[in-house]
């Protein structure tokens, strides 16, 4: 579950307001600065100079759905984009400002907005699917559902998993559930100017024990797992009572 840290929404206030888009397109069109907070969101989550683009950026946000996490000023804190790869519900992009002033990342605002995605997009028992380098997005991720791989578990859809690779870059090799040089020609080898720390994770994804990805070469991890409305709705609930924030959607409290 998500780990709490010591509070400092004080300076801040403590609600946030999710807001679900079935047309990002047209909400983005009508509301540029909207969009402007958000690619602003997505460069802040990386810790590499210029990316993503603006461009990239905008682009993995008019997907078909897009939810939002707005603070008391009506801004932009972070925002889950989902689209679909194939059969699979997939997520296309999750961000979360990290600043100094305000703890979005340990208050379980990722892992509230990537629920929240999965629970609208989800027709009933679906597989969801991602691609990565970043252990905390699989942390995140590992929060709210059971996916493969998995440390000390064999993978039992590797299929699913290879795939979902083919779909989202045939052009890669995929061995086991890594996706050898993913960003080998993207943004210099990869979105991140170094492994992210995660202690729970990040021996599993590039320790040679683990998945052995290499970061330098630009590996990134697929993930897949099977995923519920049901599911989904109680994995926010949770996400949103382990939170340090008050979570709001039409006015109503989350959980």
């Amino acid at each position: 579950m998500c780990m709490r840290k010591p509070s400092r929404v004080d300076a801040f206030g403590n609600s946030l307001e999710i807001e679900v888009y079935q047309n990002p397109e047209s909400f983005l069109d009508e509301n540029p600065g909207a969009e402007s907070q958000l690619v602003d969101v997505a460069q802040d989550a990386f810790s590499k100079d210029g990316v993503p683009t603006e461009e990239d950026a905008e682009d993995h946000l008019r997907v078909p759905l897009l939810v939002t996490a707005k603070d008391e000023s009506g801004e932009c804190v972070g925002f889950s984009a989902v689209s679909r790869e194939g059969d699979m519900v997939y997520e296309e992009g999750l961000a979360v400002r990290d600043d100094e002033e305000h703890d979005f990342h340990g208050s379980c605002v990722g892992s509230t907005l990537l629920s929240r995605g999965v629970m609208e997009m989800a027709e009933g028992e679906e597989v969801l699917g991602y691609r990565t380098q970043n252990p905390n997005m699989y942390a995140c991720a590992d929060n709210c559902f059971n996916l493969e791989p998995a440390p000390d578990e064999e993978i039992e859809m590797l299929d699913e998993i290879q795939e979902l690779g083919n779909e989202v870059d045939p052009s890669k090799e995929m061995d086991g559930a890594v996706m050898r040089k993913a960003y080998a020609d993207i943004y210099d080898g990869g979105m991140y100017s170094g492994v992210p720390e995660n202690k729970e994770f990040q021996e599993f994804m590039y320790g040679e024990d683990g998945l052995n990805m290499n970061f330098e070469d630009g590996d990134a991890l697929i993930v897949a797992g099977e995923v519920s409305e049901t599911e989904a709705a109680h994995s926010m609930a949770s996400a949103a009572r382990a939170s340090d924030y008050e979570f709001h959607e039409n006015g109503e409290k989350i959980a």
